[in-house]
Protein backbone atom coordinates (compact mmCIF):
# COMPACT_ATOMS: atom_id res chain seq x y z
CA UNK A 1 0.00 0.00 0.00
CA UNK A 2 0.99 3.76 -0.77
CA UNK A 3 1.44 5.73 2.30
CA UNK A 4 1.95 9.32 3.34
CA UNK A 5 4.75 10.07 6.02
CA UNK A 6 5.67 12.91 7.90
CA UNK A 7 9.07 12.47 8.62
CA UNK A 8 9.10 8.88 10.10
CA UNK A 9 5.45 9.33 11.47
CA UNK A 10 2.51 7.26 9.33
CA UNK A 11 -0.35 9.27 8.48
CA UNK A 12 -2.85 8.49 5.91
CA UNK A 13 -2.98 4.96 4.17
CA UNK A 14 -3.76 4.86 0.91
CA UNK A 15 -6.09 2.74 -1.45
CA UNK A 16 -3.35 1.99 -4.41
CA UNK A 17 -1.83 -1.23 -4.20
CA UNK A 18 2.01 -1.27 -5.18
CA UNK A 19 1.06 -4.74 -7.15
CA UNK A 20 -1.43 -2.60 -9.41
CA UNK A 21 -0.84 -3.51 -12.48
CA UNK A 22 -1.28 0.37 -13.92
CA UNK A 23 2.80 0.41 -12.81
CA UNK A 24 4.22 -1.40 -15.45
CA UNK A 25 5.87 1.96 -16.37
CA UNK A 26 7.91 2.00 -13.30
CA UNK A 27 8.79 4.35 -10.14
CA UNK A 28 9.06 8.28 -10.69
CA UNK A 29 10.27 10.32 -8.28
CA UNK A 30 9.09 13.66 -8.12
CA UNK A 31 10.85 16.53 -5.77
CA UNK A 32 8.40 19.06 -4.70
CA UNK A 33 4.68 19.23 -3.03
CA UNK A 34 4.21 22.18 -5.03
CA UNK A 35 1.88 23.10 -7.56
CA UNK A 36 4.15 21.57 -10.24
CA UNK A 37 4.87 18.65 -8.04
CA UNK A 38 1.17 18.14 -7.55
CA UNK A 39 -0.04 18.06 -10.76
CA UNK A 40 2.95 16.20 -12.50
CA UNK A 41 1.81 13.75 -10.07
CA UNK A 42 -1.61 13.56 -11.06
CA UNK A 43 -0.81 13.39 -14.94
CA UNK A 44 1.66 10.76 -14.49
CA UNK A 45 -0.36 8.41 -11.72
CA UNK A 46 -3.04 8.37 -14.72
CA UNK A 47 -0.60 6.90 -16.73
CA UNK A 48 0.77 4.32 -14.61
CA UNK A 49 3.77 4.67 -13.41
CA UNK A 50 4.08 4.51 -9.56
CA UNK A 51 4.76 8.05 -8.08
CA UNK A 52 6.54 9.38 -5.05
CA UNK A 53 6.78 13.14 -4.00
CA UNK A 54 9.27 14.20 -1.68
CA UNK A 55 8.72 17.67 0.35
CA UNK A 56 11.75 19.00 2.41
CA UNK A 57 8.99 21.08 4.82
CA UNK A 58 6.69 19.34 7.19
CA UNK A 59 3.55 20.24 4.97
CA UNK A 60 2.54 21.97 2.31
CA UNK A 61 4.05 24.82 1.97
CA UNK A 62 1.01 27.20 2.48
CA UNK A 63 0.41 31.09 2.15
CA UNK A 64 0.90 33.61 -0.74
CA UNK A 65 -1.52 35.98 -2.98
CA UNK A 66 -4.17 34.29 -5.24
CA UNK A 67 -3.53 32.02 -8.52
CA UNK A 68 -5.38 33.65 -12.01
CA UNK A 69 -6.26 30.43 -13.91
CA UNK A 70 -7.31 30.85 -17.35
CA UNK A 71 -6.47 29.58 -20.76
CA UNK A 72 -4.79 26.35 -21.31
CA UNK A 73 -5.02 26.38 -17.54
CA UNK A 74 -8.22 25.77 -17.39
CA UNK A 75 -8.13 23.20 -19.66
CA UNK A 76 -5.97 21.15 -17.57
CA UNK A 77 -8.24 21.15 -14.77
CA UNK A 78 -11.08 20.38 -17.08
CA UNK A 79 -9.22 16.62 -18.27
CA UNK A 80 -8.39 16.26 -14.88
CA UNK A 81 -11.59 16.58 -13.28
CA UNK A 82 -11.31 19.50 -10.74
CA UNK A 83 -12.21 22.80 -12.87
CA UNK A 84 -15.56 22.39 -10.89
CA UNK A 85 -13.83 22.42 -7.70
CA UNK A 86 -11.34 25.43 -8.92
CA UNK A 87 -15.33 26.95 -9.50
CA UNK A 88 -16.42 26.85 -6.35
CA UNK A 89 -13.80 28.17 -4.62
CA UNK A 90 -13.31 31.45 -7.22
CA UNK A 91 -13.15 34.47 -5.76
CA UNK A 92 -15.31 37.12 -6.91
CA UNK A 93 -14.13 39.93 -9.33
CA UNK A 94 -11.86 42.48 -8.02
CA UNK A 95 -11.48 45.83 -8.94
CA UNK A 96 -7.85 47.44 -9.44
CA UNK A 97 -6.91 50.98 -8.46
CA UNK A 98 -3.49 53.15 -8.62
CA UNK A 99 -3.66 55.54 -5.69
CA UNK A 100 -2.27 58.86 -5.07
CA UNK A 101 -0.65 59.89 -2.16
CA UNK A 102 -3.39 61.23 -0.86
CA UNK A 103 -5.86 58.46 -1.71
CA UNK A 104 -7.52 60.09 -4.81
CA UNK A 105 -7.57 56.90 -7.94
CA UNK A 106 -5.65 57.63 -10.39
CA UNK A 107 -7.63 55.29 -12.78
CA UNK A 108 -9.22 51.52 -11.95
CA UNK A 109 -9.94 48.50 -14.21
CA UNK A 110 -12.07 45.40 -13.24
CA UNK A 111 -15.33 43.37 -14.45
CA UNK A 112 -18.66 43.80 -12.97
CA UNK A 113 -20.68 41.29 -11.63
CA UNK A 114 -20.28 38.98 -8.62
CA UNK A 115 -18.60 35.75 -9.53
CA UNK A 116 -15.53 35.12 -12.20
CA UNK A 117 -16.52 34.50 -15.48
CA UNK A 118 -16.32 31.27 -17.19
CA UNK A 119 -12.94 32.26 -18.74
CA UNK A 120 -10.70 33.20 -16.66
CA UNK A 121 -11.26 32.28 -11.87
CA UNK A 122 -9.00 33.69 -9.38
CA UNK A 123 -8.35 31.29 -6.37
CA UNK A 124 -6.57 31.36 -3.26
CA UNK A 125 -3.34 29.34 -3.74
CA UNK A 126 -3.84 27.16 -0.28
CA UNK A 127 -7.52 26.59 -1.73
CA UNK A 128 -5.83 25.80 -5.37
CA UNK A 129 -3.00 23.38 -3.42
CA UNK A 130 -5.73 21.60 -1.32
CA UNK A 131 -7.38 20.40 -4.87
CA UNK A 132 -4.70 19.57 -6.10
CA UNK A 133 -2.98 17.87 -3.39
CA UNK A 134 -6.79 15.92 -2.64
CA UNK A 135 -6.79 14.75 -6.34
CA UNK A 136 -3.57 12.63 -5.71
CA UNK A 137 -3.47 11.92 -1.79
CA UNK A 138 -4.76 8.74 -2.13
CA UNK A 139 -2.71 7.29 -5.51
CA UNK A 140 1.25 8.36 -4.60
CA UNK A 141 3.30 8.23 -2.03
CA UNK A 142 3.79 11.36 -0.26
CA UNK A 143 7.29 11.89 2.05
CA UNK A 144 6.89 15.28 3.86
CA UNK A 145 10.33 15.90 5.65
CA UNK A 146 12.68 14.66 3.36
CA UNK A 147 14.92 15.65 0.08
CA UNK A 148 17.39 14.22 -2.28
CA UNK A 149 20.79 14.52 -0.94
CA UNK A 150 22.36 12.33 -3.97
CA UNK A 151 21.22 11.14 -7.50
CA UNK A 152 23.27 8.96 -9.30
CA UNK A 153 21.77 8.10 -12.57
CA UNK A 154 22.37 4.97 -14.58
CA UNK A 155 21.77 3.66 -18.16
CA UNK A 156 18.30 2.27 -16.82
CA UNK A 157 17.30 4.45 -14.14
CA UNK A 158 18.27 6.95 -11.66
CA UNK A 159 19.97 6.33 -7.70
CA UNK A 160 17.80 8.44 -5.38
CA UNK A 161 19.63 8.81 -2.07
CA UNK A 162 17.31 10.97 0.90
CA UNK A 163 18.65 12.69 3.63
CA UNK A 164 17.22 10.09 5.74
CA UNK A 165 19.85 7.53 4.72
CA UNK A 166 17.07 5.51 2.48
CA UNK A 167 18.25 5.04 -1.39
CA UNK A 168 15.51 4.78 -3.67
CA UNK A 169 15.91 3.55 -7.43
CA UNK A 170 13.68 5.20 -10.16
CA UNK A 171 13.30 5.19 -13.73
CA UNK A 172 12.71 9.22 -13.86
CA UNK A 173 12.84 12.12 -11.33
CA UNK A 174 11.33 15.03 -12.01
CA UNK A 175 12.44 18.59 -10.44
CA UNK A 176 9.12 20.27 -8.99
CA UNK A 177 10.94 22.22 -6.50
CA UNK A 178 10.87 25.68 -6.85
CA UNK A 179 12.71 28.64 -7.80
CA UNK A 180 15.70 27.63 -5.69
CA UNK A 181 15.34 24.00 -6.57
CA UNK A 182 17.54 21.47 -4.87
CA UNK A 183 16.96 19.16 -8.48
CA UNK A 184 18.59 21.74 -10.32
CA UNK A 185 21.43 22.46 -8.35
CA UNK A 186 22.36 18.68 -7.80
CA UNK A 187 22.16 18.06 -11.19
CA UNK A 188 22.74 20.99 -13.59
CA UNK A 189 24.68 22.92 -10.91
CA UNK A 190 24.54 25.22 -8.13
CA UNK A 191 24.91 28.94 -7.72
CA UNK A 192 23.25 32.10 -9.53
CA UNK A 193 24.26 30.57 -13.32
CA UNK A 194 20.72 30.12 -14.27
CA UNK A 195 19.69 33.32 -12.47
CA UNK A 196 18.18 36.17 -13.91
CA UNK A 197 18.08 39.19 -11.18
CA UNK A 198 15.69 41.47 -12.35
CA UNK A 199 16.42 44.35 -10.28
CA UNK A 200 14.04 45.03 -7.35
CA UNK A 201 12.81 42.66 -4.27
CA UNK A 202 9.35 42.16 -3.27
CA UNK A 203 7.64 41.50 0.59
CA UNK A 204 4.32 39.78 1.11
CA UNK A 205 2.49 39.21 4.10
CA UNK A 206 -1.48 37.75 4.48
CA UNK A 207 -2.99 39.42 7.63
CA UNK A 208 -6.42 39.36 8.92
CA UNK A 209 -8.95 42.09 7.55
CA UNK A 210 -7.74 44.99 8.21
CA UNK A 211 -9.92 47.55 6.97
CA UNK A 212 -7.13 49.51 4.91
CA UNK A 213 -9.46 48.89 2.11
CA UNK A 214 -12.99 47.45 0.63
CA UNK A 215 -12.97 43.84 -0.23
CA UNK A 216 -12.17 42.19 -3.50
CA UNK A 217 -10.44 45.47 -4.53
CA UNK A 218 -6.64 45.68 -4.92
CA UNK A 219 -4.72 49.03 -4.24
CA UNK A 220 -1.47 50.27 -5.84
CA UNK A 221 0.22 53.23 -5.01
CA UNK A 222 3.81 54.37 -6.43
CA UNK A 223 6.88 56.51 -6.30
CA UNK A 224 9.94 56.00 -8.11
CA UNK A 225 11.91 52.62 -7.25
CA UNK A 226 8.94 52.06 -4.86
CA UNK A 227 5.43 50.32 -4.33
CA UNK A 228 3.30 49.42 -1.70
CA UNK A 229 0.30 47.52 -2.81
CA UNK A 230 -3.05 45.90 -0.97
CA UNK A 231 -5.53 43.27 -2.02
CA UNK A 232 -8.30 43.19 0.18
CA UNK A 233 -10.91 39.96 1.00
CA UNK A 234 -13.39 39.27 3.00
CA UNK A 235 -11.31 37.80 5.59
CA UNK A 236 -7.97 38.57 5.00
CA UNK A 237 -5.29 41.48 3.48
CA UNK A 238 -2.32 41.17 1.56
CA UNK A 239 -0.04 43.59 2.18
CA UNK A 240 2.75 44.13 -0.46
CA UNK A 241 6.12 45.93 -0.53
CA UNK A 242 8.50 46.43 -3.82
CA UNK A 243 11.48 48.17 -4.34
CA UNK A 244 14.00 48.57 -7.17
CA UNK A 245 18.01 48.26 -6.27
CA UNK A 246 21.03 49.10 -9.10
CA UNK A 247 22.51 45.55 -7.70
CA UNK A 248 21.54 42.77 -5.32
CA UNK A 249 21.89 43.33 -1.50
CA UNK A 250 23.68 41.14 0.87
CA UNK A 251 21.12 40.16 3.82
CA UNK A 252 20.41 37.01 5.50
CA UNK A 253 17.92 35.15 4.45
CA UNK A 254 17.31 33.31 7.56
CA UNK A 255 17.06 36.78 9.96
CA UNK A 256 13.50 37.66 9.44
CA UNK A 257 14.31 40.50 11.82
CA UNK A 258 16.61 42.23 9.44
CA UNK A 259 14.56 41.50 6.46
CA UNK A 260 11.25 43.51 8.23
CA UNK A 261 13.88 46.21 8.93
CA UNK A 262 15.03 46.74 5.13
CA UNK A 263 11.55 47.35 4.32
CA UNK A 264 10.83 49.36 7.46
CA UNK A 265 14.19 51.85 6.63
CA UNK A 266 13.08 52.01 2.78
CA UNK A 267 9.28 52.43 3.30
CA UNK A 268 8.97 54.40 6.53
CA UNK A 269 9.00 57.97 5.24
CA UNK A 270 6.29 57.15 2.87
CA UNK A 271 2.97 58.11 3.06
CA UNK A 272 -0.66 56.94 1.53
CA UNK A 273 -1.82 54.19 4.15
CA UNK A 274 1.98 52.90 3.94
CA UNK A 275 2.17 53.63 8.28
CA UNK A 276 -0.60 51.27 8.90
CA UNK A 277 0.70 48.35 6.43
CA UNK A 278 4.12 48.85 8.00
CA UNK A 279 2.32 48.37 11.43
CA UNK A 280 -0.37 45.60 10.52
CA UNK A 281 3.03 43.49 9.54
CA UNK A 282 5.49 44.49 12.32
CA UNK A 283 6.57 41.41 14.79
CA UNK A 284 5.81 38.71 13.07
CA UNK A 285 8.05 36.22 10.63
CA UNK A 286 5.38 34.75 8.50
CA UNK A 287 6.00 36.95 5.37
CA UNK A 288 7.74 36.55 1.85
CA UNK A 289 10.81 38.23 1.36
CA UNK A 290 13.02 37.88 -1.94
CA UNK A 291 14.61 39.09 -4.77
CA UNK A 292 12.33 39.17 -8.42
CA UNK A 293 14.02 37.03 -10.59
CA UNK A 294 13.33 34.60 -13.07
CA UNK A 295 14.57 31.02 -14.37
CA UNK A 296 16.69 30.76 -17.36
CA UNK A 297 18.07 28.18 -18.78
CA UNK A 298 19.48 26.36 -21.83
CA UNK A 299 18.07 22.95 -21.37
CA UNK A 300 15.20 21.69 -18.73
CA UNK A 301 16.64 18.30 -18.93
CA UNK A 302 19.34 16.05 -17.98
CA UNK A 303 19.33 12.59 -18.79
CA UNK A 304 16.26 10.80 -16.80
CA UNK A 305 15.97 14.03 -14.73
CA UNK A 306 13.72 17.30 -15.60
CA UNK A 307 12.40 20.35 -14.15
CA UNK A 308 8.70 21.30 -14.19
CA UNK A 309 7.77 25.10 -13.30
CA UNK A 310 9.58 27.70 -11.41
CA UNK A 311 12.58 25.08 -10.51
CA UNK A 312 13.35 25.38 -14.95
CA UNK A 313 11.61 28.63 -16.03
CA UNK A 314 10.45 30.45 -13.04
CA UNK A 315 8.43 33.82 -14.94
CA UNK A 316 9.14 36.00 -12.05
CA UNK A 317 6.04 37.13 -9.75
CA UNK A 318 5.91 40.43 -12.14
CA UNK A 319 4.36 38.01 -14.62
CA UNK A 320 1.20 36.80 -12.43
CA UNK A 321 1.26 33.08 -14.04
CA UNK A 322 3.63 31.52 -11.66
CA UNK A 323 0.98 28.97 -10.49
CA UNK A 324 -0.86 28.52 -13.81
CA UNK A 325 2.65 28.11 -15.53
CA UNK A 326 3.43 25.70 -13.27
CA UNK A 327 0.03 23.35 -14.07
CA UNK A 328 0.51 24.22 -17.53
CA UNK A 329 4.07 22.31 -17.49
CA UNK A 330 3.05 19.51 -15.59
CA UNK A 331 0.23 19.13 -18.23
CA UNK A 332 2.25 19.71 -21.19
CA UNK A 333 4.95 16.87 -19.96
CA UNK A 334 2.03 14.26 -19.04
CA UNK A 335 1.10 14.52 -22.21
CA UNK A 336 4.49 14.29 -23.92
CA UNK A 337 5.07 10.84 -21.37
CA UNK A 338 2.02 9.79 -23.04
CA UNK A 339 3.25 10.55 -26.70
CA UNK A 340 6.54 8.71 -25.90
CA UNK A 341 5.72 6.38 -22.99
CA UNK A 342 8.78 4.11 -23.89
CA UNK A 343 11.27 7.18 -24.60
CA UNK A 344 12.22 9.52 -22.14
CA UNK A 345 14.65 11.92 -23.85
CA UNK A 346 12.24 12.64 -26.89
CA UNK A 347 9.14 13.09 -24.37
CA UNK A 348 11.36 15.64 -22.32
CA UNK A 349 12.15 17.18 -26.09
CA UNK A 350 8.59 17.69 -26.98
CA UNK A 351 7.52 18.83 -23.54
CA UNK A 352 10.65 21.52 -23.78
CA UNK A 353 10.28 22.19 -27.62
CA UNK A 354 6.37 23.07 -26.88
CA UNK A 355 6.42 24.86 -24.04
CA UNK A 356 9.55 26.77 -24.41
CA UNK A 357 8.41 29.43 -26.38
CA UNK A 358 5.24 30.29 -24.36
CA UNK A 359 7.80 30.77 -21.38
CA UNK A 360 10.48 33.09 -22.84
CA UNK A 361 7.57 35.30 -24.36
CA UNK A 362 5.93 35.40 -20.89
CA UNK A 363 9.31 35.78 -19.24
CA UNK A 364 10.37 39.07 -21.83
CA UNK A 365 7.35 40.77 -21.31
CA UNK A 366 7.72 40.46 -17.51
CA UNK A 367 11.31 41.76 -17.68
CA UNK A 368 10.68 44.64 -20.18
CA UNK A 369 7.35 45.49 -18.76
CA UNK A 370 7.11 44.43 -15.56
CA UNK A 371 9.41 46.20 -13.25
CA UNK A 372 8.70 49.48 -14.73
CA UNK A 373 5.03 48.95 -14.09
CA UNK A 374 5.42 47.93 -10.44
CA UNK A 375 7.91 50.29 -9.76
CA UNK A 376 8.99 52.96 -12.33
CA UNK A 377 12.20 53.74 -11.86
CA UNK A 378 12.18 57.64 -11.71
CA UNK A 379 9.68 60.54 -12.21
CA UNK A 380 9.94 60.55 -15.86
CA UNK A 381 9.00 56.71 -16.15
CA UNK A 382 6.46 57.52 -13.19
CA UNK A 383 5.36 60.11 -15.09
CA UNK A 384 4.87 57.94 -18.40
CA UNK A 385 2.87 55.39 -16.01
CA UNK A 386 0.12 57.04 -14.63
CA UNK A 387 -0.38 58.89 -17.75
CA UNK A 388 -1.03 55.37 -19.61
CA UNK A 389 -3.38 54.82 -16.46
CA UNK A 390 -5.63 57.86 -17.11
CA UNK A 391 -5.99 56.91 -19.99
CA UNK A 392 -6.87 53.43 -19.51
CA UNK A 393 -4.08 52.09 -21.08
CA UNK A 394 -2.06 50.14 -18.99
CA UNK A 395 -0.25 47.29 -20.91
CA UNK A 396 -1.00 44.20 -18.65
Amino acid sequence: MWHIHFGDALMVPSTRDARDPRSDHGAILISGASFAGLATAYGLNRLGYRVTIIEAAPGLRRGGTPVDIEGETIDILKRMGLVDRVRAKALPSRRFAFKNADDSTLGSMGVSGDQASEVRYEIHRDDLLDILFDAVTHDVELLFGRSMTELVERADGVSVTLDSGERRDVALVMGCDGNRSNTRRMVFGGGDQFTHFMGGYFFLKVVPETGLLPADTTEVFRTPGRMAMLNGYDDRTDIGFGFRTESEIAYDYRDRAQQRRLIEDRFGDLGWKVPAMLTAVAGDDDFYFDRINQIRMPCWSRGRVVLVGDAGYCVSPLAGLGGSMAIIGAGRLAAALERYPDDHASAFRHYEDGLRPFVEQVQERAASEGMSTMCPADELELAERDREIAAGDMGW
